[in-house]
């Protein structure tokens, strides 16, 4: 009976590890409900793996993210925000609407002032946007612009296919136009 409660702590923990390293910047509520796993055996995992040096936390804003040990320290605000739905689609927007307000913001979500407004004064805390004040209107702007794409392109491909994908209807559309203008 002992050696199967051994055999099903490590299965669990390596799911965790694995789970964490496929995922990095997943917290605890995530872990816990994509891994199907209780919430005090996955703290419990997660403490022996960070104690064994394979995974670190880092608190981002209401949440303990965890990140495999390879995952560069740069990386975890990025990561952690990039896993929030709100927050990933607000950075892509921006990505490609740069000098937005917060009014295109929240024409684009379809969220309340107030919502994006939260939203935009913790990615501005996390370092990973800018706003800039522009007579009485703020304009924000991604601050590092290729840190955003390089954890999309390995962590999240498919977001970065969708956004390739868009960018080049984008420029065969302004390169249409300029031969259109031409002839």
């Amino acid at each position: 009976m002992r050696n199967e409660k051994n055999e099903d702590d490590s299965e669990n923990r390596k799911r965790i590890y694995d789970y964490i390293k496929k995922n990095p910047g997943a917290h605890l509520r995530m872990i816990t409900r994509e891994l199907e796993v209780g919430m005090g055996a996955t703290q419990h995992h997660l403490d022996i793996l960070e104690k064994s040096g394979k995974v670190r936390s880092r608190r981002i804003n209401i949440y303990k993210h965890y990140y495999a040990i390879e995952v560069l320290e740069a990386e975890h605000a990025i990561l952690a925000f990039l896993r929030q739905e709100t927050a990933m689609d607000i950075l892509t927007y921006l990505m490609e609407h740069p000098k937005s307000t917060q009014s295109d913001i929240i024409n684009f979500k379809g969220f309340s002032a107030p919502t994006i407004s939260w939203h935009m004064t913790r990615l501005e805390e996390a370092g990973l946007i800018n706003s800039i004040k522009d007579g009485r209107t703020v304009r924000y702007t991604i601050s590092d612009m290729q840190s955003i794409f390089a954890a999309l392109k390995t962590y999240h491909p498919n977001v970065w296919d969708k956004m390739l994908s868009r960018f080049a209807d984008l420029f065969l559309q302004i390169s249409s136009k300029t031969v259109e203008k031409d002839d």
